[in-house]
């Protein structure tokens, strides 16, 4: 990137030691020594904490009171002094690289100069007893995700989290999701990585829980902590079924739902084949967000949502928890089927919620997209028949998901052409996946590791009653 802005800052904060260091490793990457050098020298003891040594986890602490002071400019102070010290706290726990070395951060540094350049006006929030903010606290713990592994070390979610605590937030807590190659694999236990908290004295203090990310021995999470991790992870999956269950209502009515229940019907209408807990309160937020366009609007990541946050009140208040006041997982779910790897994701954006192992039927599996049109439970009138004890019929075709009654042919190419899969797995999908789910099944589209949750950590649902259809026998290609 240009480094006008960096040059600009520094000439109005010409005592900003990290400002010159960060200068410093921009010209050093365009190969102007000469100039990066320069900035080295004035960035004195910056520059010899983060080049000569490890630096520990709370180094930046020192340098958090320093950055603070020296922002002049009182209109953009709350914003700069949040982005610079994300910046310097992402540079310590990465454990920065010497100067020579690939992989500084540039993606932090354009989110640096954006602020610095930025226009809005911004005050200091006011503080009370104890310098702690005096405006009320809206959640005290809330939650967003980001991919660890494969040279990301979540630090888009760690920005976010960084700019979205302060005068509504006083806990912002980063779950570490595990990278395969572009996915991002969204588990049920995944660890806290990071918490970021205001302190006794209204300032911004930050943890990590990697011990290889931090250089150090980080303390344990709090139970409390954990649970609400858990109960976030759960409630991120029901309302991503919730929302793509009210997109196929949508497209085949022409106007939203007003409520589960009509999601949640008697097959043919069973558009939601099961409701879990909690879903009849997201669902105003959710009908909210998708009437004003608000939802599959890019990644879902933790990106973009840390500045700025309104909170929604009363009933809209659902995702109060969630980083940004909405859905983690914004993209619409859909299900791919790699022939090569025998697996079935569920996935939404390039996150993969889930990743089954099935059986299928080698070149008899057809490649190409489909949708669900039909959810049968008991196909055929049996539990335990050649279908299972569920059904997901593929568009207009002899072709269907399913369970067996051949265990044994999970992982093998044994079927007539469909996708079969085991009694656990094909009940949570069918309680995940609604009618109108796309699927796309073809080869080299899935990584080989598993995303399945153990027995005790299922999704939980409630069956909607009369999904079967005893009018019609199914003759799938199983």
């Amino acid at each position: 990137m240009q480094n006008t802005h960096l040059r600009t800052y520094v000439k109005k904060h010409p005592d900003n030691k990290m400002a010159w260091y960060l200068l410093g490793k921009e010209y050093l990457g365009e190969g102007q020594e000469a100039k990066a050098n320069y900035c080295f020298q004035q960035a004195g003891e910056v520059y010899e904490a983060f080049e000569r040594s490890k630096a520990p986890a709370d180094i930046w602490v020192d340098y958090q009171e320093k950055l603070v002071e020296m922002a002049e400019q009182k209109e953009k102070k709350h914003r700069v002094r949040k982005m610079w010290l994300t910046l310097l706290m992402l540079l310590v726990l990465a454990g920065l690289p010497p100067a020579d070395a690939p992989g500084f951060n540039r993606d932090a540094v354009d989110t640096l100069a954006s602020a610095l350049d930025s226009t809005d006006d911004t005050t200091e929030r006011g503080s009370g007893e104890n310098g702690r903010d005096s405006s009320a606290v809206t959640h005290s713990n809330v939650f967003t995700a980001g991919t660890f592994g494969g040279g990301n070390q979540g630090e888009v979610a760690l920005a976010a989290a960084w700019s979205g605590s302060g005068p509504k937030v006083e806990t912002s807590a980063v779950l570490g999701m595990q990278a395969s190659g572009n996915w991002s694999l969204w588990k049920r236990n995944m660890p806290v990585k990071y918490i970021v908290q205001t302190n006794g004295s209204g300032k911004l203090v930050a943890q990590s829980y990697d011990a290889k990310q931090c250089n150090c021995e980080p303390p344990e999470v709090s139970v409390e902590i954990k649970k609400l991790a858990q109960a976030w992870i759960v409630k991120q999956e029901s309302a991503a079924a919730l929302s793509s269950a009210m997109i196929t209502y949508k497209k085949q009515n022409g106007s939203w739902p007003k409520s589960v229940a009509q999601l949640a019907r008697p097959f043919p209408n069973n558009i939601l084949g099961e409701t879990a807990p909690g879903m009849t309160q997201m669902f105003p937020a959710l009908l909210s967000l998708h009437q004003k366009g608000q939802m599959e609007q890019g990644k879902n990541t933790a990106e973009g949502t840390g500045e700025n946050l309104d909170y929604p009140q009363g009933k809209n208040a659902a995702f109060v928890d969630t980083l940004g006041g909405k859905p983690f997982l914004l993209d619409r779910l859909e299900i791919i089927v790699d022939k090569k790897q025998h697996r079935l994701a569920l996935i939404s954006g390039n996150t993969i919620i889930r990743n089954y192992e099935v059986g299928l039927g080698g070149d008899r599996t057809p490649e190409g997209s489909f949708v669900i049109s039909d959810k049968v439970v008991n196909p055929n009138g049996r539990s335990n028949g050649e279908f299972g004890s569920r059904g997901m019929q593929l568009s207009d075709t002899n072709y269907a998901i399913h369970g067996t009654n051949e265990p044994n042919s999970i992982g093998l190419d044994e079927s007539l052409g469909c996708v079969r899969m085991s009694t656990e797995d094909v009940e949570e999908l069918f309680a995940l996946a609604p009618q109108g789910t796309s699927v796309r099944i073809g080869k080299d589209l899935l990584p080989e590791t598993a995303v399945v949750p153990e027995t005790k950590d299922r999704y939980r649902y409630t069956l909607v009653p009369k999904q079967n259809n005893p009018n019609k026998t199914y003759h799938w290609l199983n």
